[in-house]
């Protein structure tokens, strides 16, 4: 049985229905899995004055605003723990800021996690069509197997 697994969230159905998957799968296991919630910081682009484009600029929120965003993310990962604690498991909170992708890849590195369990899809839809999904992004680069909770 896997000892420590990944499960990032966004609070929405499709990564609900991958946390009552995870909670069924690892049920009265050793297993401990990190909830991770990532606060999304806005990414820019910006033009040089003769057009070319400079490279991406990450703004992050004003403090007031990151620690609303801090909180609801804490709300919503006590929540989402529930159906895991239930299941008889350890259930570790994280947060994160930055990119959803690039951090859950990091967060899988730094942790040495043998598994990520994700929805397919989040809130993001208009962002994943334009950008590339989360969890495509995170199933093409992720150095551990991932395990992708469809609707």
């Amino acid at each position: 049985m896997l000892d420590k697994v990944l499960l990032p969230t966004d609070g929405s159905e499709t990564a609900e229905k991958a946390i009552a998957f995870a909670a069924k799968l690892f049920a009265n296991s050793s297993c401990r899995v990190t909830l991770l919630s990532v606060v999304e910081e806005p990414v820019y682009s910006a033009f040089w004055s003769d057009g070319l484009i400079a490279p991406e600029v990450l703004v992050p929120p004003p403090e007031e605003l990151r620690e609303e965003l801090d909180k609801r993310a804490e709300e919503m990962l006590a929540e989402s723990a529930k159906p895991l604690r239930g299941a008889g498991l350890e259930v570790m909170p994280k947060i994160r800021f930055g990119n959803s992708a690039a951090e859950i890849l990091q967060e899988a590195e730094e942790g040495d996690y043998e598994m990520i369990v994700m929805g397919s899809h989040g809130r993001g839809a208009l962002g994943g069509f334009l950008l590339g999904s989360v969890s495509n992004r995170v199933t093409h680069h992720a150095k551990c197997p991932v395990l992708i909770v469809r609707e």
